[in-house]
């Protein structure tokens, strides 16, 4: 697969993925692997949103749990989640999403910014750098949140990472 470097300029490649019945994406050059067998490792007094850690050959991965992150409730029982690898601030994390679709290659022209939403949603405007719109299999367009994975965790939380996989 051929990378994209992402710039003001140029064709923007991320990672889709679905919460529920909402498509996401974030940077690939972020994506580090796709994991949908690891087993996870429940951590005594972690945050809610870190339900635990895996092991990746030999490293601590924390994962996060992106449903609980954004207050989207429990993931169906037929869900059968994945977890995506990225780089976040220079550390290595999981996200756990319901399922990861494909690999998009987004123009500048098709990137929005994002709404002000106001100080009572779950997921703030701040984890968000951009909306797109793509065309649907029904002549509907259907929104991508594009997500901003170093201000997905304040620096509290990151630390608070470290402390639970140290």
């Amino acid at each position: 697969m051929a990378t994209v470097e992402a710039s003001s300029q140029g064709i923007q490649q991320v990672l889709c993925f679905a919460l529920g019945s909402e498509a996401y994406a974030i940077p690939i050059m972020k994506v580090r692997e796709i994991q949908a067998q690891a087993t996870l490792t429940r951590i005594p007094k972690a945050p809610p949103y870190m339900p635990g850690v895996i092991n990746l050959r030999g490293a601590i991965v924390p994962i996060l749990e992106l449903r609980h992150r954004f207050s989207l409730g429990e993931a169906p029982e037929d869900t059968r989640p994945v977890m995506v690898i990225v780089e976040v601030q220079g550390r290595t994390i999981g996200i756990r999403v319901d399922s990861v679709s494909d690999v998009l290659d987004l123009e500048p022209a098709s990137i929005r910014a994002a709404p002000e939403l106001g100080t009572q949603t779950a997921l703030g405007r701040e984890f968000i750098a951009g909306l797109a719109s793509l065309p649907g299999a029904t002549g509907e367009d259907s929104m991508l949140i594009l997500l901003d994975l170093d201000h997905l965790l304040s620096d509290h939380e990151l630390h608070a990472l470290d402390s639970a996989t140290a």
